[in-house]
């Protein structure tokens, strides 16, 4: 589903914004603009109203920080959703993904505990390039 971000030179240079119903958050790089999923690695919260500095994006809420060439987590491997940005006549667009349909929390929690892998999951987020 496309939808609008706003005009490019209207998107923040320096602080992430909420689209798409929260689903995404946008920033500008220059005349680039970047979009990721609205979710940080660290504990699945929300990236809206973080802040970027020197292209590093920092969560506000545990200060993970991401690259925002590529959504990488600094001093790890993993990354986040980068969702596609299209520019039309100076008003970008970000194609976010349809939403799932709705589960139960015990559906939630069952497919979480089967794929979760604890020591996987530290090792991933204590490794250093």
């Amino acid at each position: 589903m496309l939808v609008p971000a706003g005009r490019v030179g209207e998107i923040s240079e320096d602080t992430c914004v909420a689209v798409g119903d929260g689903t995404a958050v946008v920033v500008r790089v220059g005349d680039t603009v970047k979009a990721f999923r609205n979710r940080c690695l660290h504990q699945d919260s929300s990236l809206d109203g973080g802040w970027v500095r020197d292209g590093v994006l920092s969560c506000p809420l545990h200060f993970w920080r991401y690259r925002v060439s590529d959504g990488t987590n600094i001093g790890s491997t993993v990354r986040l959703d980068e969702l596609e940005v299209r520019i039309t006549d100076g008003e970008a667009f970000v194609e976010v993904p349809d939403p799932p349909p709705p589960r139960t929390l015990r559906e939630q929690l069952l497919d979480r505990a089967r794929t979760y892998d604890r020591d996987a999951s530290w090792q991933t987020r204590t490794e250093r390039p």
